[in-house]
């Protein structure tokens, strides 16, 4: 049975159709809903309208931000001016509008509130400004007119692109309803969540202003207007007020403006009235309309505009959190190494490093360079195309070799890309890290070199192969690189790798079932320093031999130096395999690690420090750790380390294995750190287990969706530790199919998107033969 505990609620719930239990416990101030699907649309549907809905977002975005903040400036309007106004000396209005407008050619009038003064805007060599209404004298603006300049921008962004505002006015009711049928929210503390839980949440305040005013620009759910004649050409203004002032009240006039079909249109407080082009007068009392009134926020007195300002707040904070979230997933697609400002003089150093060794010589070589006064950078080769090594003065290769001759595993979609791509122009050297007492000595970095020189590289120095004292070895190459380069001195320094340390056994547990049949017996091992203050982290690596002459065996060290009892973590599996002769040979580390060395017995290893693998510096950072077998080595201290910061980031863990009642490797101590919320998220798998889950590469494929969504807005990290023929090619088979099953709206391959997390360090491998 495949075990999945998610921390986010006290529901127990079954999947009768793969029988695999939830048990979902945990902390309730981390509650969120733990599924979230689309709904109406599946997914083929979706990803293009996403698409869509982002980047017309965007291409809109300043006009959208002008039309709401101008709304919510306007909000204010009806609260600040909700006093009665002062009546409006008619007769004067019209005597003054003879003298300034003798010619009829202003296009609209404007009254101010206390009725003293009244605006002209006129098209053409008309009248324009205020103007006192008793004595028509021109009147110095007392001050900058808030809400008329809000209005103006509101209406035509000030240029007079009215038809633009239209157009954003329908294209944001797009939006918001796109939003909706793009799926239900899933309420997290993240840019998205907070973008989707806005606009779900919000949905009455997001929706009422945008549909208020499309309604508006087609003029549904707006008072009727009265029947009136067409003519060719409106009356001048002031003939309309004079018209208009015998038959009804104009002394709350607050606007007078040309109108459709030869109109002018007169504004009071309580009706509108239109004179059409032959001087004859219809009104109409039906008000500003429903529409209107919510659009504007006068549907329930001047503070109803409240309401219009929480509304365009809504609607400014979804433009906000949307070009936020999009401007985050940007900025983390890029590179992060940028290339120094002048290859074509400087020396790219690129490493393939499996254990670490090769990172921390090409490390110690570019801060060699730097120290000469060359410039330098570096690199891993996960993080670099062929076709980049052509713009650089030179390379410097160090490349470690892995299993039977092959080269890491970040390498190899580097070499794959090699295999289809012209090198010619660019140099290099290359230090090659084996050892003689296998067959394929250097194979992984010599199968480079063949590589590169096949695609026209040019080769500036002999390959130099390593075996016995890599830092020697690597001085004296280091040292004909300088000599070549016309530098002195350059391998000048001292290059400590492996830290030489004494340790006394002090645990040794079975973790497998032996009453289980088919399972690998493996045993957590633990070591109690001797000389005191020996830092480690998890991650780090223990390089122990069990006898002279025999090459030391790398284990991943599952605790913390930080945390806990200064105790050093091993989970070994005890490694057997049957001969040409039929018999059972045992591994000679871990046979002399599981069953030989005594209680209390001493041991001298190399403590390697491998600073790729350790957790994460920041302690709120979001990690997925994805293991098989003894696999799980360091994952212990990663939790350990996690338990010791408080409010610490979440943690979710992916295991497999062949069965929960026999090699389930640390359960209890998994299953303590998920009670006390330290483990976020566990997710197992047991092959031999009928209904066990199948394999890890099921639970990824299962978890797909949840995966990405820690990745693309959580930033989190992958680790994955396990053998390199299984669990390696597994992983990244799986997660491959994740990405293609969720295209990315970057328009990034699956693939593309796999190497960009290796080249960033957020996709971690530890993998061994």
């Amino acid at each position: 049975m495949a075990i999945v505990y998610k921390p986010f609620t006290n529901l127990l719930s079954c999947d009768t159709s793969g029988l695999h239990l939830h048990v979902l416990m945990g902390p309730i101030s981390s509650l969120r809903p733990v599924c979230g699907h689309p709904i109406m649309l599946n997914k083929k549907m979706i990803t293009p309208l996403i698409k869509i809905h982002r980047w017309l977002a965007l291409f809109l975005a300043p006009v959208f931000l002008l039309i709401l903040i101008s709304g919510a400036i306007l909000a204010f309007k009806p609260i600040v001016q909700s006093g009665s106004a002062a009546a409006l000396n008619v007769p004067a209005l019209i005597t003054s509008l003879n003298k300034v407008d003798p010619q009829g050619q202003a296009g609209m009038l404007s009254v101010a509130s206390d009725g003293n003064s009244f605006e002209l805007r006129s098209r053409g060599a008309g009248p324009n400004g205020t103007f006192d209404v008793v004595t028509a004298a021109p009147v110095q603006a007392s001050g900058f007119n808030l809400f008329d300049f809000a209005l103006r921008l509101h209406k035509s962004l000030l240029i007079g692109a009215g038809g633009l505002v239209e157009m954003a006015t329908y294209v944001m009711v797009g939006l918001v309803f796109s939003g909706l049928l793009m799926g239900r929210p899933k309420l997290r503390n993240t840019v998205s969540g907070w973008h989707a839980g806005l606009g779900w949440l919000g949905l009455p305040l997001v929706v009422i202003t945008p549909v208020t005013g499309l309604l508006m620009a087609l003029h549904l759910g707006m008072p009727s207007l009265p029947v009136y004649e067409s003519a060719d050409q409106p009356l001048p203004i002031v003939r309309t007020l004079e018209i208009a002032s015998q038959q009804v009240d104009l002394s709350h006039l607050t606007q007078a403006r040309s109108f459709r079909r030869g109109a002018v249109m007169l504004s009071t407080g309580s009706a509108t009235h239109i004179v059409s082009g032959s001087g004859q007068l219809t009104t109409s009392t039906q008000g500003p309309g429903w529409v209107r009134m919510l659009h504007e926020g006068t549907w329930a007195g001047a503070w109803s505009g409240l309401f219009s300002l929480l509304s365009a707040l809504s609607l400014i904070g979804l433009l906000a959190t949307g070009v936020w979230g999009w401007w985050r997933r940007r900025r983390q697609s890029q590179v992060r190494s940028a290339p120094s400002a002048d290859p074509a003089n400087s020396t790219l150093v690129a490493y393939a490093s499996q254990t670490g060794t090769a990172a921390k010589l090409a490390e110690a070589t570019v801060q060699a360079l730097r120290a000469a006064g060359e410039s330098a950078m570096l690199v891993s080769l996960a993080a670099l195309r062929p076709d980049e090594l052509v713009g650089f003065g030179r390379t410097l290769l160090i490349a470690s070799t892995t299993g039977e001759g092959e080269l890491p595993d970040p390498a190899k979609a580097f070499m794959q890309k090699l295999s289809a791509t012209g090198v010619q122009g660019s140099r290099f050297s290359l230090l090659a890290l084996g050892d003689k007492r296998y067959s394929e000595f250097c194979g992984g970095g010599l199968k480079l070199r063949a590589a590169l020189l096949k695609q026209g590289a040019e080769e500036i120095l002999p390959v130099e192969t390593v075996d016995g004292d890599v830092a020697a070895r690597w001085q004296s190459w280091l040292g004909k690189v300088g000599k070549h380069l016309g530098v002195k001195n350059l391998a000048s320094q001292v290059l400590t790798l492996d830290q030489p340390v004494r340790l006394r056994l002090a645990v040794r547990a079975r973790l497998d079932n032996p009453q289980e049949k088919d399972l690998q017996p493996t045993w957590h091992l633990r070591f109690k320093p001797v000389e005191p203050n020996v830092v480690f982290r998890p991650g780090d690596l223990l390089l122990i031999s069990p006898a002279r002459d025999v090459p030391a065996r790398c284990y991943s060290i599952g605790s913390s130096s930080l945390a806990g009892d200064g105790l050093i973590d091993l989970t070994v599996a005890l490694h057997s395999k049957t001969n040409v002769e039929g018999q059972i040979v045992l591994g000679l580390a871990s046979n002399y690690l599981c069953q030989q060395l005594e209680m209390g017995g001493e041991i001298t290893a190399q403590l390697r420090k491998h600073p790729d693998f350790n957790p994460p510096s920041d302690p709120c950072r979001p990690i997925i750790l994805i293991a098989t077998g003894a696999g799980i080595a360091p994952f212990p201290g990663f939790l350990s380390e996690r338990k010791s910061v408080p409010n610490a980031g979440p943690v979710w863990l992916f295991f497999g294995n062949r069965k929960p009642q026999g090699d389930f490797y640390h359960r209890d101590f998994f299953e303590a750190c998920r009670e006390q919320g330290v483990l976020t998220w566990l997710d197992t798998a047991f092959s031999r287990e009928e209904n066990g889950g199948g394999y890890i590469q099921n639970r990824i494929l299962a978890q797909g969706p949840e995966l990405l969504r820690w990745m693309n807005e959580n930033n989190a990290l992958i680790y994955v530790c396990g053998r390199s023929s299984t669990l390696g090619i597994a992983v990244e088979s799986a997660l491959l199919n994740v990405l293609a099953s969720h295209p990315d709206v970057q328009r990034e391959s699956p693939e593309e998107i796999l190497a960009r997390w290796k080249a960033d360090g957020r996709l971690k491998l530890d993998l061994f033969a």
